[in-house]
């Protein structure tokens, strides 16, 4: 698919991955919706890489309603005219043991990981299906490949985005539509920053700063973390790559073949 001018919905769009999918997919010549929890912050970003010249526009959305989801969907409609890429992006994280994990942040966690990424995908899935054509690209984890202690909840959101993915690349690939994942590994963010990297940081004895160079070091080939430019590169990869569906892309270093 040529992306040029082609419109790209990407949910939790004002994070760090957000923010890398987001500034890459713009510097292809896509129109880029910027979508998250915050109307202002969104704004803010989509005037950044290109309001002002139509190529973002920013929409508040909470991925875990469906009423807004719909909404988010019809602004993007009307202001412009397609949906030809769905990046499911949106995430949180909590850390706990199971004995003690509090039932609220499992729900939650499965709320917005999985269940936005479906909602999302339902809502955005008709009008795809209508132009007989577009791209679902759903943003899992290297901790459904290879998860860590304490991630019950959030191993368990990334292991079924990887099923939905595989479902919907079977149902969704006669109307054109491809569905791929991507499991991005370890990048300096404030999910490791405020979750990962205090929690990990006494089981490898550093400082929790150190968390994410110590492990690429010492579990992935390339002995380095990975960025959030690499995870926009990868899905630009999978906009543009017209028969490749159901696949898991794991940019990790190479940790996961381990």
């Amino acid at each position: 698919m040529n992306l040029k001018g082609r419109v790209a919905i990407v949910t939790g769009a004002v994070g760090t991955l957000g923010r890398g999918i987001c500034k890459t997919l713009s510097k292809e010549g896509m129109r880029v919706v910027i979508a998250d929890l915050a109307q202002r912050e969104c704004d803010r970003f989509a005037d950044q890489i290109g309001a002002s010249r139509g190529n973002a526009l920013g929409i508040e959305v909470n991925v875990v309603s469906m009423e807004s989801v719909s909404k988010m969907v019809q602004k993007v409609m009307g202001a412009l005219g397609q949906i030809d890429v769905l990046v499911n992006n949106a995430g949180v994280i909590v850390i706990a043991p199971l004995v003690g994990h509090k039932v609220e942040d499992f729900d939650k966690i499965i709320g917005v990981n999985l269940k936005g990424t479906f909602l999302c995908a339902q809502a955005v899935v008709p009008h795809m299906i209508q132009k007989k054509g577009g791209r679902i690209i759903n943003i899992s984890s290297v901790a459904a490949k290879r998860p860590g202690p304490l991630q019950s909840a959030y191993a368990a959101s990334k292991h079924g985005i990887i099923g939905l993915t595989q479902v919907w690349c079977q149902e969704l690939g006669p109307y054109n539509i491809t569905v791929n994942a991507i499991c991005p590994g370890f990048i300096e963010s404030p999910m490791w920053r405020d979750h990962l990297s205090p929690a990990l940081a006494p089981m490898l004895g550093v400082d929790p700063s150190k968390v994410v160079n110590t492990i690429a070091r010492a579990y992935t080939p390339l002995q380095r973390p990975q960025t959030s430019k690499d995870i926009g590169e990868a899905v630009a990869y999978l906009c543009k790559a017209d028969n490749v569906s159901g696949q898991t892309l794991v940019v990790d270093g190479g940790h996961a073949m381990w």
